[in-house]
């Protein structure tokens, strides 16, 4: 696992390839922004489509969000690290280009053990985008994503992600309410049943500004 050599290439703001437990994806620091050029420009995306975060762990949340309401505290403990994505009320400092300029931030800890050693030598919030072109499938593997973005010269750190694997489900939080954004890996059923406070969901099949 190629590590430190990752650490080293997002410190001189490049793009490198990382596998999730849920997709394989391209990660960048959110404070370089040579790094942040560069993704928007291997993704062709547009300035109002937010980025979900990946964290190493909650002290990062500090930098990204404000003080978290009991029930996504809640969601938090239950459910951290895992396919589930939080969309939260933003610090004033967080980035439009991040949060697609709805003040709210999109961020979960992923379990997988290619995220967790690079966390251990990187200190602070990762963007996480699938790692496909806009339009085309999610690969798979990291031969896929060398093949999609060779000309981009990526590192890429090795890992498959299995056939079945669902995106994260996406819930926006405020307050004591929440909303499905996104059906993913972690049910609605299963929400319904641990999910202390569920009292407002509809179900959006995929939230334009958190798409790949």
């Amino acid at each position: 696992m190629n590590v430190n050599a990752a650490v080293a290439a997002l410190t001189r703001g490049e793009v490198i390839g990382l596998p999730t437990e849920t997709l394989f994806g391209l990660a960048a620091d959110p404070w370089h922004p040579e790094a942040m050029r560069r993704l928007i420009r291997m993704k062709e995306r547009p300035l109002d489509k937010g980025f979900i975060l990946l964290i190493g762990d909650r002290s990062q949340l500090t930098s990204l969000i404000l003080p978290p309401s009991p029930l996504a505290l809640a969601l938090m403990e239950r459910f951290w690290p895992g396919p589930l994505t939080l969309v939260l009320p933003a610090c004033e400092e967080v980035s439009p280009i991040l949060t697609g300029g709805t003040r709210q931030i999109a961020v979960r800890i992923s379990p997988a053990p290619q995220v967790s050693a690079l966390f251990a030598l990187w200190p602070r919030p990762l963007i996480s985008t699938s790692a496909n072109r806009a339009g085309e499938s999610p690969p798979k593997n990291a031969d896929e994503v060398r093949h999609i973005w060779r000309a981009e010269n990526l590192l890429i750190i090795d890992g498959e992600i299995q056939p079945d694997a669902l995106p994260s489900t996406v819930l926006r939080v405020e307050g004591e309410q929440v909303t499905l954004l996104r059906a993913g890996a972690i049910g609605v059923e299963r929400l319904r049943e641990e999910v202390p406070g569920w009292n407002n969901y509809s179900t959006v099949t995929l939230l334009a500004k958190l798409r790949g």
